[in-house]
């Protein structure tokens, strides 16, 4: 049994490793910055052994400024521990509100690279959909 959830995260770091342009690692927290013509933000996929899940959250790109980290790792953990999925938004000292999108998916061998792809972009797409409803005057 041991070794089959040992395998199963694994499995799931190979599968994280190979969809993403990984710029930071903290333990089983992955954390990539997507930019296109329309936005750029950072996304974070966090596996969660203690409920064998997958969390995905895509937020406004000042998350993973400089000076930002304890509080993106912080908010990341937070989201994790509530398992709340849908829109979220923190409140910085300087910067103003940030946005983000959360979704989960449960840890399994049988996750391929193109299924995780896909739910990044539909979390992307979410996230890009609802940063222009709840802040359209201000850039991401």
């Amino acid at each position: 049994m041991r070794g089959s959830k040992h395998g199963k995260l694994q499995h799931c770091r190979e599968v994280i490793r190979d969809c993403l342009n990984i710029v930071e690692e903290k333990g089983d927290t992955f954390v990539a910055i997507h930019k296109d013509d329309e936005t750029e933000c950072v996304i974070l996929v966090s596996m969660i052994r203690t409920q064998s899940i997958l969390s995905v959250i895509v937020a406004d790109k000042i998350l993973f400024a400089e000076g930002n980290e304890t509080e993106m790792y912080r908010t990341a953990n937070e989201l994790n521990s509530e398992s709340v999925t849908g829109w979220h938004t923190i409140v910085l000292k300087d910067s103003g509100s940030i946005y983000m999108y959360r979704q989960c998916l449960w840890i399994s061998e049988s996750l391929t690279s193109s299924e995780l792809t896909d739910i990044l972009c539909d979390c992307i797409t979410e996230y890009k959909i609802g940063r222009s409803r709840f802040a359209p005057h201000e850039a991401s």
